[in-house]
């Protein structure tokens, strides 16, 4: 990701970002009182055993806090043995043949309860494993928390922590304030939302974290709007002179088998230089039947003077298709192409990427997910970028496994 005029009020938007921590803590432990979100997350792995769930369990129930979090560890088999043991431009699951735990994700909640009266709640995530380093924000936030030379490829971030806020206007009008997750793709950094084990080249291309606010406004049940500020995309404090608009709307229909959103981000990613970046991400879901899920992605981003004088520009489309066969178990494809216009997002020059996955989604207990996947990944970009840029192509086996707490 890339960050990049002083504005009149930089200094003033710094002292406002350090304090978020702060009007966090305040808001979760002064408003807890006032409502539970306890009963939001399925049942974990101590919730079964003990019958209590994680607030209960750490005495954050009487105070109106949910807690919980999720590990998931897996293993990539890569059918070329690499050297260097890397899969290439693939991210998240990036080493090849070793076992790692990818993410280990706590969190402590306080979600607002919408209806007639002002509410404010808020959220905080702190992670540990091999993602993180997709999770982390530039500038005085989660970069170098831990020394990372003992720990190899591991790493901590705080991927989530902000204030929300309910006003009882129209609809109601809720406003997240501080550091969260980009509304833009369709992907999680979070593991548990996801089908697939691995990731899209569209979703490595794509913010994953925003540092600003965010509010969405219900116009109705079909139609959400979202409109907000950021600091630009996978940013906390630099260049606080550029900041960006993030927003879109989501439709669904009355039976909500149909659906379309579209959100983007845009603005300057540097204070000191013209360096405009846009993305967008264009979504159309469609349920064929009951049990059989259709979602079409279209992503775009371009950046003004993203290598010196040249711009760059890079596209996808992704293709999935799922079915449930059991309320336990389901199947699924992706197919995805990706372009990369000026070879800017992976640095084998312009090219054409795609891959093609199939993977099976097994949930035996509520606390528990398994991930079996078969992946293929070519292009024909100039210089190879998988086994250790010696191959166009590669064959990827991998399986996770998801466990909420």
């Amino acid at each position: 990701m890339t960050q990049r005029n002083c504005h009149p009020h930089a200094v003033d938007a710094r002292a406002a970002l350090t304090i978020i921590p702060a009007v966090l803590a305040l808001g979760l432990t002064g408003m807890a009182g006032m409502a539970c979100a306890g009963d939001l997350q399925p049942k974990g792995l101590l919730e079964v055993i003990s019958d209590r769930d994680t607030a209960k369990l750490v005495g954050l129930d009487g105070v109106g806090l949910s807690a919980g979090g999720w590990a998931t560890a897996g293993f990539t088999y890569n059918t070329d043995d690499p050297a260097d043991h890397g899969n290439g431009p693939v991210s998240m699951n990036y080493r090849a043949n070793e076992f790692h735990l990818h993410q280990m994700n706590l969190f402590l909640e306080r979600a607002v309860q919408k209806g007639a009266a002002w509410d404010v709640g808020g959220r905080m995530d702190v992670m540990f494993g091999t993602d993180t380093p997709y999770t982390q924000a530039t500038g005085h936030w989660d970069v170098g928390l831990i020394d990372k030379r003992s720990l190899r490829l591991y790493d901590l971030a705080l991927p989530q922590a902000y204030a929300e806020v309910y006003a009882p206007w129209g609809q109601g009008l809720t406003t997240k304030i501080g550091h969260f997750y980009s509304i833009i793709g369709y992907e999680s950094v979070p593991s548990p939302p996801n089908f697939f084990m691995s990731h899209t080249y569209s979703f490595k291309s794509s913010p994953f974290t925003t540092t600003g606010f965010l509010s969405s406004y219900a116009l109705n049940d079909n139609l959400t709007f979202n409109a907000g500020a950021v600091t630009g995309p996978d940013n906390f404090d630099r260049h606080l002179g550029a900041w960006s608009f993030m927003g879109g709307f989501n439709w669904n229909s009355d039976d909500q088998a149909t659906g379309f959103s579209f959100s983007i981000l845009d603005g300057p990613t540097d204070d000191t230089a013209s360096s405009n970046l846009s993305y967008y991400t264009a979504l159309f879901h469609q349920d064929f039947t009951p049990k059989l899920h259709y979602v079409l992605q279209h992503d775009r981003g371009f950046q003004h003077a993203a290598l010196g004088a040249q711009d760059a520009e890079w596209y996808s489309v992704v293709h999935y298709l799922t079915f449930d066969v059991a309320d336990t178990w389901g199947v699924g494809l992706r197919g995805e192409w990706f372009r990369d216009d000026d070879g800017v997002r992976f640095s084998a020059g312009a090219a054409d990427y795609f891959a093609v996955s199939g993977g099976l989604n097994w949930k035996p207990t509520t606390w528990l997910m398994l991930r079996p996947e078969v992946r293929y990944d070519w292009t024909g970009a100039q210089t190879a970028p998988f086994d250790g840029n010696h191959r166009t192509h590669q064959l990827l086996l991998g399986m996770d496994a998801v466990v909420r707490f």
